[in-house]
């Protein structure tokens, strides 16, 4: 945008509705120039004007203080900023929510996987005992077969 000066004395309130914030391009689709008022009541306050304005003085287009355009901008980044707040604020609620659920099961798996743990360590604990049981009993009976075999054996021994 360049900077003119124009005489001006015109306010917004009296051309066509202009876009919040700092406006671009006029609604006929022409640049936007930055003119500098030299006039009584707005001395060297600065204006945004349609380039095509000056020569079609009898059609309504665009026509802005800096100033108020600064402050619409100011608003809307307020109001983004507003909105990326609570944005921010509900994430951190759901995650905060999924934290805490994610808390919730693992326990609860820990809890499970030390049952179930304990459960099979009881049952491997009476397997041992149960086959200590069967070996000492094997034992016995391998001991008892092998008396009767020698028993056997030095009747036999004798006899011969």
């Amino acid at each position: 945008m360049s900077t003119n000066s124009y005489y001006s004395s015109a306010s917004s309130s009296g051309f066509r509705v202009c876009p919040p914030g700092v406006p671009s391009k006029c609604w006929c689709g022409e640049e936007i120039i930055t003119f500098t008022s030299k006039t009584k009541e707005n001395p060297y306050r600065r204006f945004y004007r349609c380039a095509i304005a000056m020569k079609r003085e009898n059609e309504e287009h665009l026509f802005k203080w800096v100033d108020e355009a600064l402050l619409d901008e100011i608003k809307m980044v307020n109001e983004k900023c507003k909105r990326v707040v609570e944005n921010i604020s509900d994430l951190r609620m759901n995650v905060m929510a999924n934290m805490e659920l994610l808390n919730k099961n693992a326990k609860q798996m820990e809890e499970e996987l030390i049952k179930k743990m304990e459960g099979e360590l009881l049952t491997m604990k009476e397997n041992v005992e149960e086959l200590g049981h069967v070996m000492a009993k094997s034992a016995l009976k391998t001991v008892g077969v092998a008396v009767v075999i020698v028993a056997s054996i030095v009747w036999l021994w004798g006899r011969v």
